[in-house]
This record gives structure tokens, sequence and C-alpha cells, in this order.
């Protein structure tokens, strides 16, 4: 079993030539319940990580799930989603003399600390956030909820009687029915 990870020592890795790489299995779980979303399994994959003349380049796919809420009921539904990874990571700290470096990164996420420790976890939580569907359907005929009184249509109809259409639709529903659309 993979150990659950997000942090790695570099520094072997920045002292060696540009090309040098590195493979690791990778299991992450980066959610804890953000903006109405459960990291439902870890983030599962494999990274490269490549030594550039800047500094490290990681690379990877990772596959996990989330639970999100139906966009029409509110029931939780699993989606499974996939992380594609591609970053560089640029040291803070030149590992050879110790001197700090001057780094033009403007994502603080991006930066290999003075311990020479890359950590992914930021990048791949806001990686996860932008893979997770915005809107999710429990299942494509989902009825949703009465507007009138919240009865979840997927369990049953309600007695409320239908609402009185817009009346400045009337003239394109006419123009609809008359083309039987």
């Amino acid at each position: 079993m993979i150990e659950e990870r997000t942090q790695w020592n570099v520094a072997q890795l920045l002292k060696e030539p540009i090309g040098a790489t590195r493979n690791f299995d990778v299991r992450a779980t980066v959610l804890q319940d953000e903006a109405g979303i459960q990291q439902r399994t870890p983030l599962i994959g494999r990274i490269v990580m490549l030594r550039t003349s800047e500094g490290v380049l990681v690379e990877g796919n990772l596959d996990g799930a989330v639970v999100v809420e139906c966009s029409r009921c509110l029931r939780p539904v699993t989606v499974p989603v996939t992380v594609a990874l591609e970053e560089e990571f640029k040291p803070t700290v030149d590992v050879l003399r110790g001197a700090y470096l001057h780094v033009d990164e403007e994502d603080a996420a991006l930066l290999i600390d003075e311990h020479h420790i890359l950590d992914l976890g930021e990048v791949l939580r806001q990686a996860l956030l932008l893979e997770t569907p915005m809107q999710v359907l429990c299942r494509p005929d989902c009825a949703g909820f009465c507007q009138s009184c919240g009865q979840d249509l997927n369990e049953g109809s309600c007695d409320c009687t239908p609402a009185d259409a817009d009346p400045r639709w009337d003239q394109l529903s006419a123009l609809l029915q008359d083309n039987n659309l």
C-alpha cells in the first residue's frame, strides 16, 4: 500500500545535473470539506520529478473521487476526477552554497522551502478543485424540488397546483405550438 504523503525532500535531486529524474507513487488526501466538496477517495497515481535549469518539474496523473451535491435535488453524488499535474517548483535556497535565492514566483505553492522540501499539497488541492464539475446531477432525469413546497420530486409528485406561466412568454409559447416543437 502506498503511504499517504505530499512532501518530498529534493535536495539530492537539486544537486544532480539537468535531466535527472525521480519517480514516486502518490496517495494524497488534500480536501477537507471545502466549498461543499468532500474528497471521497485519495488521489492516487504516479509522478515524475525532473531536474530543470530552474528547479524541479513535477508531472503526473492522479485519480480520485469527490462528493458534491446534485444541482437539482442536493443529494450527495460521487464523481470520479483525474488531476493532470505539470508544475515547475523553484528552490528558495541554493542547495550547494546555502544562500537564499531571489525567486520571482508569484505562487508560493510552487516554491521549494529552505529545507529543500517540495510540497504538492496546495497544488493538488487547487487542481482537484478545478477538476471538480460545477454542476452535477445525481441522475440524468433528476426532477429536483417543487419550487412551491420543497417536495423532492424524485420521491413522488406534490399536491401543489402548477404555477401560472409568465404572460411575457405567451407569444413564444404560441409560436412553439404552431411549429409543433
